[in-house]
Formats: structure tokens, sequence, C-alpha cells
């Protein structure tokens, strides 16, 4: 399975997983002109930008799962824009860390190949 075929059922997986109803965009970029952390979600287009250029795939994933949870959050209404949200160790950025990880256990079970696919 190539990675890019392996990302896409990743997402769709996550989606699923996290019972996402409102529709978001990721995008994965090499540029990193685009995105200055690793990832970051935008809670008003519902975009989500992922920095890839030699990072393993799982790790890829685990910053999409991550992002995906800030969805999520944002769904269900529990983010606002305020900055101290996304401050570290802060309750929302505890949860979507916590997620992800439990995401990229569940989904690795299910597809091993992620643990030995390093880009």
């Amino acid at each position: 399975m190539t990675n890019r075929v392996l990302m896409e059922k990743f997402i769709t997986f996550t989606r699923d997983y996290l019972q996402l109803e409102i529709p978001f965009d990721v995008h994965l970029t090499n540029d990193r002109e685009d995105v200055t952390t690793t990832a970051y979600y935008d809670i008003d287009t519902h975009y989500i930008c992922v920095y890839i250029k030699d990072r393993a795939i799982m790790d890829i994933m685990r910053s999409v799962a991550h992002e995906l949870v800030h969805h999520c959050q944002n769904q269900n209404g529990q983010l606002t824009g305020d900055v101290e949200e996304g401050a570290d160790g802060s309750p929302i950025e505890n949860e979507a860390n916590a997620k992800a990880g439990e995401i990229m256990r569940v989904f690795g079970k299910q597809n091993p190949e992620i643990y030995t696919n390093n880009k």
C-alpha cells in the first residue's frame, strides 16, 4: 500500500473514529513556509496543514490525528479561538495529545505496516 493510500485510509478511519460530521480539509506539505510547527488547525475554515518533509508516516499520522481531535473539539463547541487553548499542558492540548495516541494505537493494530513504513 502506498503512503498516499495509507494516509487516505487513516484520515477516513480517524474521521469515523471521532464521529466527525463537519467537513474538513487536510493539506500535507513539504513547504516550510506553509507551517511554522509540524501542524496546525484553523477553527474557522476547518483547514489542517501538516508538514511532512523527512518525517516518518506514523509521525505524520499522529500530527493529523492531533489536529483532527482539535476539529472534533471545535465541532463539540470546546474551542473559542483563545490562544491559551493551544498552550502546552492546557486541557485542550492534553486531550488532543492523548486521543491522537489512542487513535494511533487502534489504527496501528489494524495496520501494522505504519510501524515499518518509514517515509
